[in-house]
């Protein structure tokens, strides 16, 4: 392994470890423009993503980085409790000693969790057992509900926000939210917003253009779950459709409640207008995205909304409830259109003026998209996090690398 020289630049060396090993999700987005940014800036990135063998494996992830797994055992669980509560303290060790001598053996400083797991009480013990740094990166939901703190935390969340060098929250306002929970952390919080890459967003092409001219559709990327608020849209956009029989609804992305809502557009006479597409790759979401009318984020409840940035990244207008992060990202009547949540005649109000005002949906999509490149590309998101994790370690980078 080559050891870094005197007169280079100081090298961070991270360990992302993250839930999913995916290729497409907001969280897994966010973890995959960090590390290409990281790695760009010369610094060292390895994921880490909770798997279901007892014994660590090397292995690149989906996303082509490299990366290690490992079941992170709890003593508690739906099946086999008894059996759980003996094996425990041994299959706990095991796993402990792993992980401490894989974070030696890599040199990792940093351990960045992104969204929060039970399961990661075991990177807070390895902080308070070797000289490394914690950083927490909350997403959402994996300290929230509906727009307001938990009610309880577990014993193992309290316990890695304690040990926590550094909190990050994608949005000023769920970093509020996680203040009144835990009002004795305000001198290690700070907001970081989300950022994506502008280069999976290129211009429409032609064969893309003749296709909107016959297939008009109005789009939302979003779970099938019901803090996305999939049900108050079906209902928002039945009005919509039937003063239009050019336009259809195309939801991309799946959950737990796709039959539920399937069947809500059954019982609402548009289910023969709404094509339910499930999951889509990034490439997918994004031509989708290029080619739609106008896309919709019509949730309940939301962190930040990254799937709002991408669709201004593709000069597409967006309509969006007024809740969580999303004010951060759009100015309304400017870069989109907010409406009150869960209210699907305001959001069917929302959806109708972008539809019949042409020079306003040419407006907020070039709006969109400047308020995208100024404040939202992966590199602006990168930065604020290289400076973070720096001043974590007390280091100083060079003006070539931490600008």
């Amino acid at each position: 392994m080559s050891r870094q020289g005197a007169d280079d630049p100081p090298q961070i060396r991270t360990l992302l470890v993250v839930p999913w090993d995916a290729e497409r999700g907001g969280v897994v987005s966010v973890a995959e423009n960090l590390t290409r940014y990281l790695q760009a800036r010369g610094h060292h990135v390895m994921f880490f993503h909770p798997g279901t063998t007892l014994f660590l494996r090397r292995g690149p992830t989906k996303l082509g980085f490299d990366g290690a797994k490992l079941r992170l055992v709890l003593p508690y669980g739906e099946r086999h409790r008894l059996l759980r509560a003996v094996a425990f303290p041994l299959l706990f060790a095991l796993a402990l000693v792993q992980l401490m001598w894989f974070l030696r053996r890599h040199r990792i400083q940093i351990i960045n969790l992104h969204y929060v797991e039970d399961g990661y009480f075991y990177f807070g013990i390895c902080r308070r057992l070797l000289p490394v740094r914690l950083v927490t990166s909350i997403h959402g939901r994996d300290a929230f509900y509906r727009e307001k703190p938990r009610v309880s935390y577990s014993r193992a969340f309290r316990f890695l926000i304690d040990s926590s060098d550094l909190i990050v929250l994608p949005s000023s306002s769920y970093l509020k939210k996680l203040l009144q929970a835990f009002p004795d952390i305000q001198n290690k919080v700070l907001s970081i917003h989300n950022g994506i890459n502008p280069v999976q967003f290129g211009p429409v092409d032609e064969a893309q253009r003749e296709r909107a001219a016959i297939q008009r559709y109005i789009l939302c990327v979003a779970e099938l779950r019901d803090y996305k608020g999939i049900d108050i849209l079906l209902h928002a956009v039945k009005p919509v459709l039937a003063s239009d029989d050019t336009l259809r609804m195309v939801l991309a992305g799946d959950g737990p409640l796709r039959r539920e809502l399937e069947e809500l557009a059954a019982s609402l006479g548009i289910d023969h207008r709404t094509q339910f597409l499930g999951t889509k790759g990034a490439a997918e979401i994004a031509a989708l995205m290029r080619g739609c009318e106008l896309l919709v984020l019509p949730s309940r409840e939301e962190p930040f909304g990254i799937v709002l940035i991408e669709a201004m990244a593709c000069r597409t207008p967006v309509v969006a409830s007024d809740v969580g992060g999303i004010p951060e990202i759009v100015e309304h009547e400017r870069s989109g259109i907010l409406v009150e949540p869960e209210n699907p005649r305001a959001l069917t109000e929302g959806i109708r003026r972008l539809l019949a005002d042409r020079n306003l949906r040419i407006t907020i999509a070039e709006n969109g998209y400047r308020r995208v490149m100024e404040r939202f590309c992966f590199f602006h998101t990168g930065a604020a996090y290289e400076s973070a994790l720096a001043s974590v370690l007390g280091i100083h980078l060079p003006e070539s690398i931490a600008a």
